[in-house]
């Protein structure tokens, strides 16, 4: 019986490129491993106003209680003039409070309506019995969360949420994301150069499922995945921001010699969190990652004057020589070898790109949110002698590839007065997922429905 177990596992891999990671704890159907379940302090009022650390979160399986790890991260409305320890300037995005910069703490200590509660689906188990609740929580605070899939009818699980009297760790002894932010210079308030970088960093986001280091604000330029027997290897040059191919006179790496700031740097047992500032000309111009297990969030807020287009795109190194490239557009696999005839992508709008090789797997979703009128395209190039100067990185292309808007954007500069500047508004965002060396379209077109159709949740009190 347990070689036929295996057997099953080993054929649902293969077909469907699904690490086991992705599956459900007991007495949960929910097939959303990968994937955060993310409420606010609004969906649950009987919990507002408690310190962060008495939240705690429990599933019910096999008849027991089994805490599982939440994390609570402060919001507040973020004057972005404050972040550069300036004036205030009147921008005020919602965004993550950090005492650590000079975003400030939350002015509200406790859990408010605009604070948010993560959790992993994963996590979630089966329905809990009336008459039992956990013991070292305050009796009657329960909050039953009932999670559901909307892309799965049937699939379900639930996490109850309490306040704990004392003792428990909201982690529950797990650690799911390690974020080390090591600024090179020093203490953040005291030696980052928030009017004139660089401001180099050796920082790393490590989960025992991918690495990504970052070398300073913009500077994305390491990245590893072992899930399923990925090698490990680093398979990134550069995440790069251009305008046009060629064009170097804004990129990363001119981002970070110029004015910027950061508004968060969060290590949490769920996620953690690093949000920033500064794009040159767009000082108000915000990228925030939040990485998961298995997953990463990158959210950019463009807030700049009319610019001209916009490309962002990750250059891969030498060391994903082999990997295949596809996207929703090129279901066939295109070789990243160099080699500028092997492939024949066409470019156009696109939802989901795949690479994937013994180096291990990643599907990269996009999704873009703007009052604009725009059409965006693709960009692609596979070759060691690039036509167009690689502005940032090393001297090649190796599978360049990401979304691109080859036309002007119109201002989005809330400072730069009327006229739609302040009405403007253009967010787009990359989700990352880590797979397998097995990875399949199939599974990278699951996964984009997944990244834009989170879970849906039911938020009920709960008293035995």
């Amino acid at each position: 019986m347990r070689r036929l177990a295996l057997l099953s596992v080993a054929a649902l891999v293969a077909v469907t490129g699904l690490a086991p990671e992705a599956g459900a704890a007991p007495g949960s159907t929910l097939g959303r491993g990968l994937d955060p379940v993310v409420l606010t302090g609004a969906d649950v009022p009987s919990l507002q106003n408690i310190a962060p650390n008495l939240l705690v979160a429990f599933r019910y399986s096999n008849g027991v209680w089994v805490q599982v790890p939440v994390q609570v991260d402060e919001r507040k409305q973020v004057d972005l003039g404050l972040v550069y320890n300036q004036a205030a300037n009147g921008v005020k995005p919602l965004s993550y409070a950090d005492a650590n910069t000079f975003a400030g703490p939350d002015v509200n200590p406790n859990v408010d309506p605009n604070d948010e509660i993560a959790f992993m689906a994963k996590d979630a188990g089966g329905p809990a019995p009336q008459f039992v609740q956990p013991g070292g929580v305050v009796s009657g605070s329960g909050v039953q969360v009932r999670v559901t899939d909307p892309l799965t009818a049937g699939a379900v699980g639930y996490v109850y949420l309490f306040r704990q009297t004392g003792g428990l760790n909201p982690g529950a002894g797990k650690n799911y994301v390690t974020y080390n932010f090591n600024l090179l210079s020093g203490n953040y308030k005291t030696t980052y150069k928030l009017q004139d970088g660089p401001n180099l960093e050796d920082s790393l986001v490590s989960t025992g499922k991918y690495t990504h280091h970052f070398g300073d604000r913009w500077l994305s330029d390491r990245l590893t995945i072992t899930v399923q027997g990925g090698s490990g290897v680093d398979i990134l040059d550069r995440h790069k921001a251009l305008f046009a191919p060629g064009n170097c006179v804004r990129s990363e790496d001119t981002f970070d010699d110029a004015e910027g700031a950061f508004i968060v740097n969060k290590d949490g047992p769920v996620r953690a969190i690093r949000s920033y500032v500064g794009a040159n000309s767009g000082p108000s111009t915000e990228r925030t990652h939040i990485f998961y297990p298995r997953r990463e969030d990158i959210i950019t807020d463009l807030r700049v004057h009319a610019i001209p287009s916009v490309m962002d795109f990750f250059d891969y190194s030498p060391a994903a020589s082999g990997m295949k490239y596809s996207n929703s557009l090129n279901p066939g696999d295109a070789i990243i070898d160099g080699n500028p005839n092997n492939e024949n992508i066409t470019l156009g709008p696109t939802n989901w790109e795949r690479v994937v090789g013994p180096q291990g797997g990643l599907v990269m979703t996009q999704k873009l949110s703007t009052n604009l009128s725009l059409t965006p395209t693709h960009y692609f190039l596979d070759d060691t002698t690039p036509p167009d100067v690689q502005c940032t990185g090393d001297a090649f292309a190796y599978g360049s590839s990401g979304p691109r808007i080859n036309q002007t954007i119109d201002c989005t500069d809330p400072n730069a007065g009327s006229g739609g500047c302040d009405t403007n508004y253009l967010e787009s965002t990359r989700t990352l997922y880590f797979e397998a060396p097995t990875l399949t379209n199939s599974l990278a077109a699951t996964r984009y429905n997944q990244a834009i159709t989170p879970p849906a949740v039911t938020v009920t009190p709960w008293h035995p």
